[in-house]
Formats: C-alpha cells, structure tokens, sequence
C-alpha cells in the first residue's frame, strides 16, 4: 500500500510540474557545448520567453510534451523510492533510537538508497520522456538538442530497443543515478527535518496540512540548488544521439559531461535551467509530499476504522 501511495502522489504532482519540465529540457540543451551564445539565438532564455516561443510553435499541448512517460516514471519511481523510504522509516531505520528524532545522516543514507533504486527501475521512461521533452516542431533556433523523431513513448521504446537493445534502454543510466541519489537524499532528509522542527509549534501541530506544505516548501529550494547540475548531465546524457555502436555523439559518461559542460560553458551550463529546475522542483515537491503525507493519514483513519468495525 505504501508503494502505491508514493506512485499516486507523485503521479498527481507531475501533471501539474510537467510543463516546467519541458522548459527545463529545452533550456539545459540551449547552446549546448557552445562558448558564447546571443541572446538572439536563446528561444528558451526566460520563462516567458520558453512559454511564448513553445505555444506558438507547438500549442498549448506542448507545454505537456512528455506527459505520458513522465507520469509513468513518476509513478514507477516514486513508488519504488517512497514506499521503500516509508518501509525504513517505520522500521525506525532513519533515527539512531526509535524515541528520537530523525537523523540527518540516516535520513540522507537511506533517502538515496531509495532514490538510486528508484531510477533504476524507471530509467527507460526518463530517457523517453526526455527525449520527447526535447522534440520541436520549430525552425531554426527553437529546434536544440539531438531530436530523436519519436511519435510517442511506445514507439520510443520499441525502436530503441530494436536499434540499441536492452542496454539501449538503460543507456544514460549513470546520469540518472547520481541526480536522483542527491536529489532524493536532500528532499527526503530536508522535508523529514523540517516536519520534525515545525511539529514543536502549535501552530503546525493544529493542521494535518499545513505542516506538509510547508515542509515541501522548504524541501524544494534545498533541492534545486543541489541537484541542478546533475540534472544537467542527466538531460544531456539521455538526449544525445548516439553512432551505430550505441556510443554517444557528445559525451563518453558523466565525467565527461561534467568536463565538457564545464570546460566550455562554465558553471552557468550546470545550472542552466536553474529558475524552470525550481519551479519544477518547489511546487513539485510540495504536491507530491503534501499528496503522500495526506495519503498516508487517509490510509491511517481507513485501516482504524476498518479494525473497529471488525472488533466491533
């Protein structure tokens, strides 16, 4: 049952983050490797700029380019992370004694264990829903990143598979696993801290919700800042084309994404994307550990009410 809380949640959140995905994709490959790149030839500078340039070449609906693999791993995902997280923390695994408080360490440990398990499982659908992010019917400028033609997920995932096999399907794998093992371990230690500091006040302790929401807030600006630049790399990654051998175009693996990006684009290339990142990340995170926490009480009060119904 705790799994398919933490999937639903994280499903529920992602239709409304999804846009800033998007955004987020199209301005992480922006000037990719490129040294110096005008403002002219940045359709995805700003916010508004990204929007403005994505609707009026692709619709509204290309505001929600990926949507199908990016619930599908978000589901698979994040029931996999959060119900493994929710089995250790009952199993009083994040704290040092079952009467205290939870520990940052532990919290952070066990937090990317569940990530990294996490992203394995839902690779393919990342890498997918990437790559379908990164697809433009524009022209010109609009079109940035490799641009892999897909007609869909299912059509994704058949042709890479028959092209580059199973290992095609995990290609970019050691992306993904470093962002979703620093993103999961700041979220997760951060939110299970802040529920802990703000239950000590009345306030909080008089709202099921409220105590929730604002822990995701605070969760989602910790995350933002650490895992940005491993979102880059993972983006890159995923999106790159690759030779007849299945070899990438652009980068060799993680360090020599890192490298490069570095090398050519400075720091500001790691972090590109970093405002759409936040947006994507703040309110995601609130809709989905607010949805997860709300879940986990409903299940509570429904299991209580079933047992009293049965002694009764």
């Amino acid at each position: 049952m705790d799994f398919l809380l933490g999937g639903t949640a994280a499903t529920c959140a992602g239709v409304f983050s999804n846009p800033f995905d998007v955004i987020k994709t199209r301005q992480q490959l922006q000037g990719e490797l490129q040294k110096h790149v005008k403002n002219s030839k940045q359709p995805y500078g700003t916010q508004w700029s990204a929007i403005k340039t994505i609707v009026k070449s692709e619709g509204l609906l290309g505001l929600q380019k990926g949507l199908v693999p990016a619930l599908s791993f978000q589901f698979v995902m994040n029931s996999t992370r959060l119900g493994l997280f929710e089995t250790v923390d009952q199993l009083n695994w994040t704290r040092f004694t079952p009467s205290s408080s939870h520990s940052t360490v532990l919290c952070a440990f066990w937090g990317g264990v569940c990530g990294v398990a996490g992203s394995a499982v839902g690779c393919p659908l990342y890498m997918v829903k990437t790559q379908l992010q990164a697809q433009s019917s524009g022209i010109g400028s609009q079109v940035v990143g490799f641009q892999h033609g897909h007609s869909g997920m299912m059509n994704a995932l058949i042709s890479t598979f028959q092209n580059q096999g199973v290992r095609g399907l995990w290609r970019g794998f050691e992306g993904i696993v470093p962002r979703t093992a620093v993103g999961s371990a700041i979220q997760m230690t951060t939110f299970s801290m802040s529920k802990d500091f703000l239950s000590k006040y009345e306030t909080f302790q008089q709202s099921s919700f409220l105590t929730p929401l604002a822990s995701s807030m605070i969760s989602g600006v910790f995350l933002s800042i650490g895992m940005t630049p491993f979102d880059v790399v993972a983006t890159r990654l995923f999106n790159q084309g690759v030779d007849q051998n299945g070899k990438g175009l652009l980068y060799r693996n993680v360090c020599d994404c890192f490298v490069k990006t570095f090398k050519i684009e400075g720091i500001r290339g790691l972090y590109k994307g970093f405002i759409a990142n936040y947006c994507r990340c703040a309110p995601h995170t609130i809709l989905n550990l607010t949805f997860w926490d709300m879940f986990k009480k409903w299940k509570d009060i429904y299991l209580s009410d079933e047992a009293n119904i049965f002694f009764e």
